[in-house]
């Protein structure tokens, strides 16, 4: 079988998979036409889009040969098996003016023509698997949402009469959103399918992603020989397992749980128990499903990554009795099931019912940028629990700003920045928060890691007051409001730091009001830095809020190089519109202004393509589905990728002779204001594969792309 593949970037894990074909874009321009510029970074053979080989048979063998022509470049034979994949993609500037076309020519000398054949066709990459939980225990802040990627697949029978999802069992895996701090005491129930003794159904760890992390244990997985594993960390590694193989292909309902009766698992009413297993390991961290890290534990699999079906998978904060788990596997329709689940209050409930067609409503983990609107190119990366397309400060009508979780949400800035004197801040907030957090802050780390110099700090303390900080030679400067703002109403504040001139000082400022003052506070530390937005360093400052994280909605930020007049706080305050308010900014010169208006919206939602197979002199238009013979319209915004969809070619070659792919792209028109904000390019994929009947060719846009 023959694969196309566009690869992701925003993972670190990606570069474990052996993933061919990557394709980074860059965004190209904001402004007028939509533009963005492709350039093929990893392939495999003389193509600039990557290669493409047939299968074919010679002497009764099977062999994977082929050569091609066009665009693109050539293919070489080989018989390596596998055939290696490829990616006939336009790698020239994608544009919302003009098409962008790749074409290659492909001549198989196998006798055996191919059969008909689909690529497996899961979400756009921001679907979400929605979440129906009822409780917010260990800080969590609501649904919680989780991100699918790359192989799953929707809507497969499941139990209860019901749905399920499907995963591959190599790079399919979902994670959470939400950080949780230390479950204890709670109960897994999950129904699963596999064939494969293999890979992890849940797991909880210290990082979002899979990877490395520090700490990884409340994990439910299939060992080699079959069997159903739970492993908690108290003071080791403790596991329990299943004594029969659970790999059947059959439908398994299983409840794990840890607390104060130890460690239960639970299989369609066979129970395991182990009484001294009664904590988990304390810190914060993420729920994985599909796949957990285990490494270093006993009877791991050769895969983490979980091959087969999920459904109804919901986490209890308690410990569930025998008497309970066995009224919810003896329910037999899938509505009675989940009423038995929403009874117990349930922290996460995924009932994995999905289409893949609801939009994840928050920004992948470390993929949303957040467009520096100054021209200085200083972009904005949201981390954590940051939620872009809230709604805005109401004054400025229709609005859309960042919501902060408070724990982890932040936005990190790419610029570096020397000594900043003599300048202003601005930005819209709101609050109800008792536990302040930082607004905007400048510190020597890029990051949020413990930075070697910190100031120049605006933030709420804990009672709802504003505080502007400086450090001067070590000797911590503050100016604090004398109200607090926590109202949950949308505020506008200001802070002029000024060394010299006519009026020194810090000054601080609520819709264009002075709260507060004081001139002798001139000189921040000189050290080169990174604006931070929604966190900041504030450890040893007096009235230092509980967390440096800021919980609440911000808009319109901007660091501007000078001290403004009274005059013009006042305009930027009055402005009745984000294109006003963005207008006179841009006349103040801001060194970085993050409007925060970006839109969530997948750039997958705005991708026009046409695929077109051509064998010999006759064309037949993939997509959009067309008769054979003929040709592919011109490509337009009736063909959105997102309704691509798996599609089948019903062109059938001769063997030998060569057949032509096509493929055309475009970006619909759109302003470069909402371009600017899309932060993913979809991934297309295109299928071949043998047999004795049909030649078929599949289309594809299995999970998220790459980030601009």
């Amino acid at each position: 079988m023959v694969q196309l593949i566009a690869k992701r970037r925003t993972h670190k894990a990606l570069s474990s998979l052996g993933l061919l074909g990557a394709m980074f874009l860059v965004l190209a321009g904001a402004a007028g036409a939509s533009t963005f510029k492709a350039a093929i970074v990893s392939s495999n053979g003389s193509f600039s889009a990557g290669t493409l080989q047939l299968e074919g048979t010679t002497a009764g063998s099977n062999n994977c040969y082929s050569t091609g022509t066009g665009s693109g470049g050539s293919v070489t034979a080989s018989n390596v098996q596998p055939c290696t994949s490829g990616s006939p993609i336009p790698t020239g500037e994608l544009s919302s003016t003009a098409s962008s076309t790749a074409t290659t020519t492909l001549t198989s000398i196998g006798n055996r023509n191919a059969t008909a054949s689909t690529v497996m066709t899961p979400s756009c990459g921001v679907a979400q698997l929605a979440d129906s939980e009822s409780s917010t225990d260990w800080g969590g802040t609501g649904p919680n949402n989780a991100l699918p990627f790359y192989g799953i697949s929707y809507q497969a029978a499941g139990p209860l009469s019901s749905q399920a999802i499907t995963t591959d069992g190599s790079s399919g895996w979902i994670e959470t959103s939400t950080e949780y701090t230390n479950p204890e005491s709670f109960t897994v129930l999950v129904w699963f399918k596999t064939t494969t003794a293999n890979g992890a159904i849940l797991g909880f760890s210290s990082l979002q992603d899979p990877w490395s992390p520090t700490y990884a244990d409340r994990m439910l997985w299939v060992d080699p020989a079959g069997k159903l594993v739970w492993g908690v960390y108290g003071t080791a590694n403790d596991e329990i397992k299943t004594a029969a193989a659970v790999d059947t292909g059959s439908w398994v309902f299983a409840a794990a749980s840890v607390g104060a009766a130890g460690a239960s698992l639970d299989v369609n009413g066979i129970v395991v128990t182990n009484a001294a297993y009664t904590t988990a390991r304390n810190y914060p961290g993420w729920w994985t499903v599909a796949w957990a890290y285990l490494s270093g534990w006993a009877d791991t699999p050769s895969s983490d990554y979980f091959n087969g079906s999920l459904a109804q998978l919901a986490i209890i904060p308690s410990q569930l009795s025998a008497g309970q788990v066995s009224t919810i596997y003896g329910e037999s329709s899938q509505s009675a099931y989940a009423a038995q689940i929403n009874t117990l209050s349930p922290v996460n409930y995924w009932p994995f019912t999905d289409t893949g067609s609801v939009p994840y409503p928050y920004a992948p983990p470390g993929t949303q940028d957040l467009v520096d609107s100054s021209g200085h190119s200083n972009t904005g990366t949201a981390v954590g629990g940051v939620t872009v397309g809230a709604t805005g400060p109401t004054a400025l009508g229709t609005s859309s700003a960042i919501s902060l979780d408070g724990s982890t949400g932040n936005v990190q800035t790419v610029a570096s920045d020397s000594d900043p004197f003599n300048f202003s801040l601005i930005a819209w907030f709101k609050t109800t928060s008792t536990s302040g957090g930082t607004i905007i802050g400048f510190d020597s780390s890029e990051d949020t890691s413990t930075p070697a110099s910190s100031d120049r700090l605006l933030w709420m303390d804990n009672t709802g007051h504003l505080v502007w900080g400086i450090d001067d030679a070590g000797v911590k400067d503050k100016i604090t409001s004398t109200s607090a703002y926590n109202t949950g109403t949308w505020y506008m504040v200001a802070v002029e730091e000024e060394t010299g001139g006519g009026a020194p000082g810090a000054r601080l400022y609520v819709n264009d009001v002075q709260v507060a003052i004081n001139a002798a506070y001139t000189t921040p530390q000189n050290y080169n830095g990174y604006w931070h937005v929604g966190w900041g360093y504030e450890t040893g400052w007096v009235d230092a809020p509980t967390s440096g994280y800021f919980n609440g909605s911000l808009s319109e930020v901007a660091y501007l190089p000078s001290v403004l007049s009274g005059t013009q706080l006042s305009t930027l305050y009055g402005e009745t519109s984000v294109s006003t308010l963005s207008t006179y900014m841009m006349s103040l010169g801001p060194n970085s202004y993050w409007t925060l208006q970006d839109s969530a919206t997948s750039i997958c939602g705005t991708t026009e393509i046409t695929v077109q197979e051509k064998l010999g002199a006759t064309s037949t238009c993939i997509y959009p589905a067309e008769p054979v013979g003929t040709a592919c319209p011109v490509v337009s915004a009736s063909y959105m990728l997102t309704a691509l969809g798996s599609r089948s070619s019903t062109v059938v070659p001769i063997a030998g002779s060569p057949v032509t792919v096509t493929v055309t792209m475009k970006l619909s028109a759109a302003s470069g204001v909402l371009v600017a904000g899309l932060h993913m390019l979809p991934d297309i994929a295109l299928g071949t594969q043998y047999s004795s009947t049909l030649w078929s060719a599949g289309i594809s846009y299995p999970y998220a792309s790459v980030e601009l």
